[in-house]
This record gives structure tokens, C-alpha cells and sequence, in this order.
């Protein structure tokens, strides 16, 4: 996107009656992603600018038209 690199986690969902898709990429997720992302990121030029969203994507109003939501640089590591 832009120039940046995404590293995008999908989350969906048949209902918004639980916690939010997005509430899922938790603590435990967010480092598995930051492992997969630095063994990837290794074999590109250290000037790579990255970040991680999440997309959601839900099927609870019309199953046939899922509502999608990005968020960009949804969470940092360090």
C-alpha cells in the first residue's frame, strides 16, 4: 500500500454479538505475527517501511454481502 508493506491478519465473523473481529489479534497473536514478519522481512532491504492491519470481516447482515473494515498499523512491536 503506498510504498508499505502490509502484513494484514483476516478475522471473521458470523455476528457482532460477540467481542469485535479485531479485539482477536491479542497479545499471543500480535507475537506470532512479529516472529513471521522479521523471518520475512530478513531477506528485504533494511529501508523497508512495514506495518500490520487487521481486516474483518463480517456476514451477519446480508450473508451474501460481508461488510469489510481495515485497520491500518493496527499495532506496533518492538
Amino acid at each position: 500500500h503506498k510504498g508499505i508493506l502490509c502484513f494484514i491478519e483476516v478475522k471473521t465473523r458470523a455476528t457482532r454479538d460477540v467481542n469485535p473481529a479485531e479485539a482477536a489479534v491479542g497479545p499471543e497473536k500480535r507475537r506470532d505475527l512479529a516472529d513471521v514478519a522479521r523471518e520475512y522481512l530478513r531477506r528485504l532491504p533494511p529501508s523497508c517501511q512495514w506495518r500490520f492491519d487487521v481486516l474483518t470481516v463480517y456476514y451477519d447482515r446480508h450473508p451474501s454481502q460481508p461488510q469489510f473494515e481495515l485497520f491500518q498499523n493496527a499495532f506496533q512491536v518492538s
